[in-house]
Parts: structure tokens; C-alpha cells; sequence
């Protein structure tokens, strides 16, 4: 029986459509481990769902089929675009990367019909790099700090997990990881111990597991395994119920299981780019043109093409092993579908990417001078002209009027220098030898003198020389050209000193910052409290209080 495809739109507002439009059509899809293609069986129903971009589409949405006319259909919004699917007994999961940093995962749960149909967010927090899904549990690593996360599986508790995992796969009931180091690990699982060594890959079947060794990429099984493992090298597997295909590292499928289970043969000498299992059914993505075929069951086997232009792996920013082959096309601008491993032998002629499109050039744009590029020119030099003549006329202005001065106050002992007006020279006293002391003539900086300054300060030469204890050495900065600096203080007369009220709220003040940066606990002064005291502080300064004293800051709880 064929299968049928749906993609339906849930029902929103025109509103809410635009603005998930606008949102979406600016971001860029995190993803580091994330799968493409789920399978979910449910009783006598099988679902495929897969991540698909049609040549005409800007984003990747995902798309589900069933494989009867009553089958379960899954209500998709195709304005969304998605990173990564799971699915398992009565549920697809989907996981929404919106940003670099941060996950939504929404899933739908159905019943063995499907008419149950319940759409819940399941999760919502930090990125998501990788996420699997047993037949009934869902699992996933936090990115970055590789926390172990699970849903669907009261019984588990992921915090009990103290090994770090880079990378997980869940089966029936049990989880294995595997380290950065190359160690596995299964937890609490009951599928028997991992043989010793050091892996690259790691897959969950219904009952067991294998990997991809680091050495020669040889596969090693443990747990409930049906049928003869294949020997060989390969670089990435699928493991079902009792039955279980691994991609060899030249790109082609081998199969075993229970009842000699086998490739179809018509798949024998097909190259593929990725492969997928849920229980007895079995995808993969053909590298030829990146359309899904499934194997396992009659309506499958009579009719394999589920569906075309399908994402045969997550859109990276970096790829270890190389780019796939004409992967450019699905992903975003500067991220690329990897290749799985280093795989060893000639490769199938891959997809040509789109041909850019042909522009044909205007009429107008040849070598030739035409009459309206020659008026522009005019145009353009005229504009440039005028405005660096209006540019020279307000800086000619400036200068004029606002006073461009060269400032040169001269030497304090400078011969010659102008007389002063009266009211603008400071005389000092004859010295002892008779001679006369120079006068100080007043002259304006020449920030002071470009209106900058604003309000200036005249100080008198007595409280000058008060201030610098009669200009001595120990108060001297230094000298040069322009005479000498001295440093000194000089009280402003304008602020009268503050009176015993004002110091003494003040040091309340400081006894109540004390209280609540030393004191800890009920000790600590309440909100109250330090109102109370602000207030106590304000009043002290207007008028004599009746009492202040350190006491009255110690909180009263």
C-alpha cells in the first residue's frame, strides 16, 4: 500500500503566522548530534517522519507519513523548521533550536489509531546537543556541559548518573554512554557487560547494542544479539528488535538478524548516506539523491520511497571527516551535512548543486557613456562642491567670531611683558632688595577663550601664597618653559563647615553600613530598620535629634 503524506497546519492566527515568519526567518539552526529521521510503531501502525527541504523551500520542515489511508497524521506547522527528530511507541518528539544557546522540544503523543492526538512542550532551556529516543524513553545531553537529561522514564533518574558522556543511545529500558575517552558505559542497564576497549560509535537496539571500535572500526555486540555480526570496517549502525544493519565504510547497508533477516536485494549495490531502526522496521537516505527508503514490513517492502529531498544528517558549522557532497543545498549559508566517518572507497556521483541564476545585463550597461550617467556625474560633482564650501564658510565663521586665539600667557619673569588694567592685576609686595616684583597680567586659556570655561574662579595672591606656603619647594611640581607649578589647597568659602548634626548623621550613617555589611543573619538590620535610620539621618542634618547614639541601629528581630 503506498504511503501517504501529511503535512497539515495547525491553526493560528494571521497575526501569530507573521510574526513566527519574521522570527524564523532570521535564525540560524544550532545543531551538533542530532538525528534526521525517527520511525515510530505503534501496535499494526508504522510512521516515518523526517526532516525535509524542497528545492523551493528557505528552511527545513518536518514531515510525516503513515502507511495507511487511516494511519496516524501528525499536525505540523511548515513555517517551522526543526534540527533534529525522535520517535518511539505512540510518540514523535521534535527539537527546536531558535537559538545557539537555547532548546524546545515539543511531542506528540497518540494512542495505537491515532485519534488520541496530544501536542505538549516537553522542554524549554539550554542547547540541546544530542537527543535519542528508545521505544518508550527520550533522552538528550545538554550542551556544552554534556548534563544528562530524560523524559518519559519516571523509573530513571538521570542525576544518578556520574559518568560524563559525550554521546548517548537508549534502548528498551536502558541507557549506554560513551565518553570523550572512548569508554561505554551502561548504567543500571540489563543487557550484560560491555566488552573492554575503546570506541567511536555507539548504537541501542530493542534489547542490545553495539560499537564501531577505535581500532580498524570493527563492530562489537553485547546484550540480546540475534543472528551473525558481520566482520568488516564500518562507520555508523542501526539496531531494531532483534534485527540490525550497519553502514559499511564504503556507504553500502548489511543487515542480520533473526530469520536470516537481509538488505532487500534491490538496495544490495545502493550507496547510502545515513541509516535509521525503530523495532522491525529500517531507513536509510540514498546518497544518490537524498531520497528515504524503508525496509522491514509489507507495505514497506513493496513500496520503499517514503520521502525525497531529505536531510541525511544535522547542518554543522565544521566537519571532521569532510562535506558531504552536495549537501550545501540544505543547509543554511557556512554549515554543511558531515560525512559519518572516513569512509575508503570511490564515492557515487553526487548531487550537482543548483546553477546560479542567469542575469541578463541591461541594455544600458555597457561601455558606453549615456546621457543619464553623465547628468548624475554633473550632479554628483556640483553637490560635492557646494558642500565643501558650505563646510569652509561655517569654519571661517567659527574661528571669526568664537576666537580661534593662540593663548600665550608669557613668563612670569618675562622683561617687557603690557601693563595691566587695574582690576585685572594682583601687585605684590616690593621684595627686600628694593626691586619690583612683575606684574601677574590676567589672560584667558585658550579653552577658556573658545567659551568652554564656564564659571571661572579668581583667587587672591595672599591666599595663594597660604595655600602653597609662600610658594615653596615642598609644594613645587615642577618648571618649564612656562615658568613654574606649584599644588596647594584651597578651601571654597562659598561652603560653610558642616555642623556637629550634619557630622553626627553621618557617622550614624556609617555605623548602620557596618551593621549590614558585618552582622549576618537576624542580626542584620530589617528594610525597616534601615528606612527608619535613613530617615533618623535626613532629620539630624535639619534639626538637633533627641537622641543618636550607636545603639539605635542593632535590628530589632
Amino acid at each position: 500500500m503506498d504511503f501517504l503524506s501529511f503535512n497539515i497546519t495547525t491553526t493560528v492566527s494571521f497575526s501569530s503566522s507573521i510574526l513566527i515568519i519574521i522570527f524564523l526567518s532570521s535564525y540560524v539552526p544550532f545543531i551538533n548530534s542530532l538525528s534526521t529521521i525517527a520511525i515510530s510503531e505503534t501496535s499494526n501502525q508504522t510512521l516515518v517522519c523526517a526532516l525535509v527541504r524542497p528545492p523551493s523551500a528557505n528552511h527545513s520542515s518536518l514531515n510525516c507519513s503513515s502507511s495507511s489511508s487511516s494511519g496516524i497524521r501528525i499536525p505540523v506547522n511548515p513555517n517551522i523548521s526543526f534540527s533534529g527528530v525522535v520517535a518511539g511507541d505512540g510518540f514523535v518528539c521534535g527539537l527546536m533550536s531558535t537559538f545557539a544557546s537555547t532548546s524546545t522540544m515539543v511531542c506528540w503523543r497518540f494512542s495505537a489509531n491515532g485519534t488520541n492526538m496530544v501536542y505538549k512542550r516537553i522542554y524549554q532551556g539550554p542547547a540541546l546537543a544530542e537527543l535519542e529516543a528508545g521505544n518508550s524513553h527520550v533522552c538528550g545531553l545538554v550542551n556544552d556541559s554534556n548534563l544528562l537529561e530524560c523524559w518519559q522514564w519516571p523509573e530513571f533518574d538521570p542525576r544518578s548518573v556520574t559518568q560524563n558522556f559525550s554521546s548517548v543511545v537508549v534502548g528498551e529500558d536502558f541507557l549506554c554512554g560513551l565518553s570523550s575517552s572512548g569508554s561505554v558505559a551502561c548504567p543500571g542497564s540489563g543487557i550484560g557487560q560491555v566488552p573492554e576497549g575503546n570506541y567511536s560509535v555507539i548504537a541501542a537496539g530493542f534489547r542490545h547494542a553495539c560499537g564501531l571500535s577505535t581500532i580498524g572500526n570493527e563492530l562489537v555486540c553485547w546484550g540480546d544479539v540475534v543472528g551473525e555480526v558481520p566482520q568488516g570496517e564500518f562507520i555508523s549502525l542501526a539496531l531494531g528488535e532483534n534485527h540490525s544493519c550497519a553502514l559499511r565504510a564504503n556507504e553500502t547497508v548489511v543487515c542480520w538478524g533473526q530469520n536470516n533477516f537481509s538488505l532487500p536485494g534491490r538496495f544490495e549495490n545502493a550507496y547510502f548516506s545515513s541509516i535509521e531502526a525503530k523495532r522491525r522496521v529500517f531507513c536509510g537516505v540514498l546518497k544518490l539523491d537524498y531520497s528515504l527508503h524503508c525496509w522491514g514490513n509489507e507495505n514497506l517492502d513493496s513500496n520503499s520511497l517514503v520521502f525525497e529531498n531529505v536531510l541525511p544528517g544535522p547542518c554543522r558549522s565544521s566537519c571532521p571527516y569532510g562535506i558531504l557532497d552536495g549537501s550545501g543545498n540544505y543547509c543554511p549559508e557556512g554549515q554543511h551535512i558531515c560525512e559519518n566517518g572516513e569512509s575508503n572507497v570511490h564515492r557515487p556521483p553526487a548531487i550537482p548543486p543548483s546553477p546560479p541564476p542567469i542575469t541578463q545585463p541591461d541594455r544600458g550597461s555597457g561601455d558606453e557613456w549615456t546621457g543619464k550617467m553623465i547628468g548624475f556625474l554633473v550632479l554628483g560633482c556640483v553637490g560635492s562642491l557646494s558642500l565643501l564650501i558650505v563646510i569652509a564658510f561655517f569654519t571661517f565663521k567659527y574661528c571669526k567670531f568664537r576666537g580661534c586665539r593662540v593663548h600665550d600667557s608669557g613668563r612670569l619673569d618675562e622683561p617687557g611683558a603690557p601693563e595691566a588694567e587695574p582690576n585685572v592685576v594682583i601687585q605684590q609686595q616690593p621684595s627686600q632688595t628694593g626691586q619690583a616684583v612683575p606684574a601677574l597680567e590676567k589672560k584667558l586659556s585658550q579653552l577658556a577663550s573658545m567659551g568652554n570655561a564656564g564659571h571661572l574662579e579668581e583667587f587672591s595672591l595672599s591666599l595663594l601664597l597660604q595655600a602653597t606656603n609662600n610658594f615653596s619647594e615642598d609644594h613645587k611640581v615642577g618648571s618649564g618653559s612656562f615658568g613654574s607649578v606649584y599644588v596647594g589647597t584651597v578651601l571654597d568659602s562659598r561652603v560653610p563647615p558642616p555642623t556637629p548634626f550634619e557630622i553626627e548623621a553621618v557617622i550614624y550613617i556609617g555605623y548602620l553600613a557596618a551593621d549590614c555589611v558585618t552582622l549576618e543573619g537576624r542580626d542584620r538590620p530589617t528594610m525597616t530598620d534601615v528606612v527608619n535610620s535613613l530617615e533618623r539621618a535626613l532629620a539630624a542634618c535639619l534639626v538637633h535629634p533627641n537622641s543618636l547614639s550607636r545603639s539605635t541601629t542593632d535590628s530589632s528581630t
